[in-house]
């Protein structure tokens, strides 16, 4: 599974990893990176966003992303889906 849209920081692809994605794209992210300032710009999205995933990892007590797992993450009652249901 892949995650596409909607991540703006290190904690996003911790979360995305967390709920059983295999990669998370960061089209957005890198694109702003890249029109801010080319290569380097896009190097610098890289190292914050990479920044922040060992931020929540480490946060959350854990060694490595493969560490992470769905009870790492506060789920609110009733906010999950199941598909296939009404």
């Amino acid at each position: 599974m892949l995650l596409d849209g909607g991540v703006r920081r290190g904690g996003d692809v911790a979360k995305a990893l967390a709920l059983g994605a295999h990669a998370v794209m960061i089209g957005r992210a890198y694109l702003w990176g890249l029109a801010a300032n080319g290569q380097a710009g896009v190097e610098n999205v890289l190292d914050i966003l990479r920044g922040g995933l060992d931020s929540a990892v480490l946060g959350l007590g854990h060694a490595a992303v493969d560490e992470l797992n769905p009870d790492d993450l506060v789920i609110p009652d009733g906010f999950t889906r199941v598909l296939g249901t009404g």
